[in-house]
């Protein structure tokens, strides 16, 4: 049943829904510019895709900007580290002086979170400029994300060569001690319509980057031309008071700017198969709990940041009365049931991206859940940094084309 026929909604307005599941390519960090032709590439991958005859909404995977922060002749030592943490230390190196200025600034503050602050331009600038501009280029609605504070321009000359890049014209200085993972809304005219900060986060972002996490009371729908926008990073989507909150707002569409850091195809930290758990926020989001809340869009960055794996398939999915087909469901699933609350969640898959390996049961249909598993478990663990297809993730892109509801 189409939720239109009922439903009370005002209009409805056609658009192209496009999620693109880029690869992180860390050789493309070594400058501002090289990063900033990568943001550009990445959006290319949707730019095939673009519809002429309806407005287009692309949005990209989770931690789209981080790379950014080994940029530049600093981050040279951080680009040839083996791990995370470790080239994250590195960077210490290059920011000291910066870091004690942020630690007399703002007490107190971890020495992680110092490093973040004084990394505020290099985050900002170069991700922002270049989005905003690819957006206009292509008169397109786009949605990225990345780990930054909250950010004030000074074209003071004093601050741009104490704490900005030379002859650049201005610098982005943090306004506060808190660092967030943001998710960024631009319009087709390039500019920047809105951020969201993730409320929920992860334990990594808490004990690795010591983000600070953004306030409920603080989300904001955006209205547009095709309805109004929610942005829910990752958790965000699978929070039923995150999700409270944006239908309340009467959003129609959910962006869940995602990254997993985890092999895809296995356990994650509170589900025995990922994937399963994943359906809890893309047709999780869209049952009768949330009657405004009519379509999600959910763009997944595969690839290995130094010894840390991204992986996962995007997915576009719609309210609907109807029983997802079993046949298109992420690897390895078996049904279509919440993996807390045990209810049976109805919803259309209009969209979902391949993964490095086909399902068994696309071939075997009487192959047990068990066995399908274990061999899609073998290929993840494969893909794994000194794995024997390291790093060999696909990039995606997807769309479909929808008819939002207006409330």
């Amino acid at each position: 049943m189409n939720i239109h026929e009922t439903q009370q909604y005002t209009e409805i307005r056609p658009a192209r829904l496009i999620a693109v599941g880029n690869q992180i390519h860390l050789q493309a960090a070594v400058t501002e510019h090289s990063f900033s032709a990568e943001l550009e590439r990445i959006v290319n991958l949707a730019v095939p895709h673009l519809a002429i005859d309806r407005p287009n909404l692309v949005a990209l995977g989770g931690f789209l900007g981080l790379p950014l922060a080994i940029t530049g002749r600093r981050g040279y030592l951080s680009r040839h580290m083996h791990t995370a943490n470790v080239a994250i230390s590195m960077l210490t190196l290059g920011y000291t002086r910066r870091m004690l200025h942020y630690r007399r600034l703002y007490p107190g503050i971890s020495l992680v979170r110092s490093l973040f602050l004084s990394l505020s331009d290099v985050l900002y600038r170069p991700f922002e400029s270049t989005l905003s501009q690819v957006a206009a280029k292509h008169s397109i609605y786009l949605s990225a994300t990345a780990v930054t504070p909250h950010v004030l321009c000074s074209m003071s000359t004093a601050d741009i060569n104490r704490f900005g890049r030379r002859n650049s014209g201005k610098v982005y200085l943090p306004d506060g001690p808190g660092v967030y993972n943001t998710s960024f809304l631009w319009g087709p005219d390039g500019q920047l319509i809105g951020t969201t900060e993730k409320v929920y986060l992860a334990d990594s972002e808490k004990a690795t980057f010591d983000l600070t996490p953004g306030e409920l009371d603080s989300v904001q729908a955006f209205e547009t031309e095709i309805g109004k926008i929610g942005m829910a990073i990752s958790l965000d989507a699978f929070a039923p008071e995150y999700l409270q909150k944006l239908d309340s707002l009467g959003a129609s569409i959910v962006i869940q700017n995602d990254a997993r850091d985890l092999p895809w195809a296995g356990p994650s930290r509170t589900c025995e198969w990922q994937p399963q758990e994943q359906l809890n926020s893309v047709l999780g989001s869209l049952q009768g709990d949330y009657p405004h809340l009519s379509f999600n869009i959910c763009p997944m960055q595969v690839g290995n940041f130094f010894d840390v794996t991204f992986d996962g398939q995007s997915s576009i999915t719609r309210k609907s009365d109807s029983e997802p087909d079993p046949f298109c469901s992420f690897v390895g699933n078996d049904g279509f049931v919440h993996t807390i609350t045990g209810k049976a969640m109805k919803g259309d898959i209009l969209a979902i991206s391949p993964w490095v390996e086909e399902d068994l049961i696309k071939s075997k249909a009487k192959i047990v859940l068990a066995e399908r598993r274990s061999a899609l478990e073998q290929v993840a663990r494969q893909l794994l940094p000194g794995g024997a297809r390291a790093n060999q993730y696909l990039e995606s892109v997807i769309w479909a084309d929808v008819d939002v509801p207006v409330w």
